[in-house]
């Protein structure tokens, strides 16, 4: 043998004269259930972690189809072209109420009713 292998035969041979029966320990109990519960224990840490990572994706998701952060562009509202101004005539009108205009049409069929 070489001198390291040597040198660690040594080593490891006065450690183990050094154990004794108080140092060691008695083995674990098994747990209840074996190898079977520890199997099913981690497939719910497996599944609930899945869930999690779906509920993730499902967000970004969300968030990657949301429009961008400027603001929206609300489209102006159509304007239709407005009748000429009417010129008051020399003569002021003797009426204060307002005198239908026949630019507008006016809608057909039962209007609202006094009551």
């Amino acid at each position: 043998m070489t001198g390291p292998e040597q040198r660690l035969r040594e080593a490891l041979e006065a450690r183990a004269a050094s154990v004794t029966y108080g140092d060691l320990r008695p083995p674990l109990p098994p747990s209840a259930g074996g190898p079977l519960v520890r199997m099913l224990r981690r497939g719910v840490k497996a599944a609930g972690l899945l869930g999690l990572a779906a509920a993730l994706a499902a967000v970004m998701l969300m968030l990657s189809d949301a429009p961008e952060h400027s603001p929206a562009q609300v489209p102006a509202p159509s304007r239709t072209p407005a009748p000429a101004p009417h010129r008051p005539s020399a003569t002021p009108a003797t009426s204060a109420a307002p005198t239908p205009s026949t630019d507008v049409p006016r809608p057909e069929g039962p209007g609202p009713r006094a009551g």
